[in-house]
């Protein structure tokens, strides 16, 4: 379940927040923990908007701690669903 923060933001209630930064990054948060993401704007192959990002994207927490292979697809997974709520598909490239 996911509520609005502000018009660029939404916080789960499984304890992560995705925002948007600025055109071309958003954030994970999950407490003291962020990841800065780069992405592009584009469409998906089915026709709806959405955000590029790089296949490594979540390799890494902000300041250099290394995730897990499991940990990154769970949080590609939660950043995907963040995403769709809010109206925006995710290709990983």
């Amino acid at each position: 379940m996911f509520k609005y923060l502000n018009k660029q933001g939404v916080e789960s209630n499984e304890g992560f927040i995705v925002q948007s930064t600025g055109r071309f990054t958003s954030e994970y948060r999950e407490g003291s923990k962020k990841i800065t993401i780069e992405l592009n704007n584009g469409i998906s192959p089915s026709g709806k908007f959405c955000e590029i990002i790089k296949s490594d994207a979540f390799s890494n927490w902000d300041g250099g701690e290394s995730i897990t292979q499991d940990k990154q697809k769970e949080i590609l997974k939660n950043f995907t669903a963040a995403m769709e709520f809010q109206g925006l598909g995710i290709v990983v490239e």
